[in-house]
């Protein structure tokens, strides 16, 4: 169906302030027009709708039924596209970051406690790239990134968040179906539950590297599980599918909580570290230095 053509918004304004103002002169006054030009206005836009919205009386002016209707509606549109202006401009002018992390530092860490930095930054647009791929600050548009390694990259200033341990963990369930695992070597014998991918955000830590940390050389005995998540693996864990790896940033207060048990105390501290990162030239921007100091903040208080 065609829609009706409509009268020029630059009417409606017009009729609004004239309704509102039950006054030629004042709403001539109101958008520095002349009183003539205000009428021509609004005899354009009853022409236009063929309807009469004002009563014209002695010295006074009052809305017709129907203009009171349109008057109602006017004032509701105008009202709306006021608003939604105003959001926009505000949306334009409030300071934006996006932190990037991998999916496990997002989701076990970094969302955990974004609360308390948008309590303490509102007016930060904060965005989170999670993302299991290297972020190369010089080349994505990022901010911040969560980085792991030894804390040197070019032109990047990285401020040292906290070491690894990796340590194997079960559900409490399967550790009391399961009482001969005591010992690194007991885990040949179990399901181990294996993540593919994530390269160098891990370390380079499997399940291989660990077992040989523990001076384990035999071969698993049983068929493990490959997940290509680690919120999947420590899911599995939890719902009691075999022995997973823990990384005790994770981990720790899956232990302290209950949920998880780790079945051997045997763990392997990594030789690198993760920093949040940003790039030299942007370090100093109000939002970046906002972040740094919220997330250093956040590492102390569970230091």
């Amino acid at each position: 169906m065609k829609k009706p053509r409509m009268p020029p918004l630059s009417l409606f304004q017009t009729f609004e302030v004239v309704a509102r103002r039950s006054s030629f002169t004042l709403a001539a006054d109101e958008l520095c027009l002349t009183q003539s030009a205000v009428s021509r206005q609004i005899k354009a836009l009853e022409d236009q709708l063929g309807l009469k919205l004002f009563r014209r009386l002695h010295r006074v002016i009052d809305l017709t039924p129907e203009g009171r209707r349109l008057f109602d509606s006017v004032t509701r549109g105008l009202g709306e596209i006021t608003a939604c202006v105003a959001d926009l401009r505000a949306g334009a002018e409030m300071p934006q970051i996006t932190v990037a992390a991998s999916v496990a530092f997002s989701y076990y860490w970094l969302m955990p406690r974004l609360e308390s930095f948008t309590a303490q930054y509102p007016d930060i647009d904060l965005r989170v790239l999670a993302t299991d791929q290297m972020v190369d600050l010089r080349q994505e548009e990022v901010d911040v990134a969560i980085l792991y390694g030894s804390g040197q990259w070019d032109a990047t200033r990285a401020h040292l968040l906290f070491g690894e341990r990796v340590y194997p963990v079960c559900s409490p369930s399967y550790l009391r179906n399961h009482p001969e695992l005591r010992t690194a070597s007991d885990m040949l014998d179990q399901p181990l539950l294996h993540l593919d991918g994530g390269g160098n955000i891990w370390g380079g830590v499997d399940w291989r590297v660990w077992l040989m940390t523990q001076g384990v050389t035999g071969q698993p005995v049983r068929r493990g599980v490959r997940l290509n998540s680690y919120p999947m693996i420590l899911s599995a864990a939890e719902a009691g599918r075999g022995v997973a790896l823990g990384w005790s940033y994770i981990t720790d207060p899956m232990l302290a909580d209950g949920r998880l048990v780790c079945p051997v105390d045997k763990s392997l501290e990594t030789r690198e570290s993760y920093y949040v990162s940003a790039l030299e030239k942007t370090a100093d921007s109000p939002a970046t230095t906002s972040f740094l100091r919220w997330i250093m903040g956040e590492v102390d208080s569970v230091a």
